[in-house]
């Protein structure tokens, strides 16, 4: 078990890297250099994939249940997925549910779809798009 002085320099050294990200991706955006900042890379088998990881409420329909994200995200990780040959998977955690919403994003890319309004508009993909395992409590 960790005492609070051990935890408080964990956050002290977690926000001195957060400080320095910020400081490169400043850097990156005012010599328009175009980057994005993945959430995983996970090495399974043989292959590397990049994975993008939400923790979210299930959209309801209309038009259908789903999951997504912003068309931007997508559309990235899409471009690095044929640029390098790293393939993109969304992962999603339903917080309601707890079940783990998964799948190829070039797969999802073929999927029905809906584009939200409002402030974030968000891609939602159906349900059925996706495969899925429910988290143990």
């Amino acid at each position: 078990m960790m005492d609070g002085r051990c935890g408080e320099m964990r956050l002290d050294k977690i926000k001195q890297g957060l400080e320095g990200e910020n400081i490169i991706r400043d850097i990156l955006h005012k010599n328009h250099i175009h980057y994005f900042q993945a959430d995983l890379m996970v090495k399974v088998k043989s292959s590397w994939q990049i994975w993008e990881v939400k923790h979210q409420e299930m959209f309801e329909a209309p038009p259908f249940n789903g999951h997504g994200l912003p068309e931007w995200q997508l559309n990235a990780r899409l471009e690095f997925q044929r640029e390098t040959g790293i393939r993109a998977v969304l992962l999603v955690v339903d917080s309601v549910s707890n079940i783990v919403y998964w799948q190829y994003m070039d797969e999802l890319a073929k999927s029905p779809r809906f584009q939200t309004k409002g402030k974030s508009p968000r891609i939602v993909f159906p349900l059925e798009s996706y495969r899925q395992f429910r988290l143990s409590k």
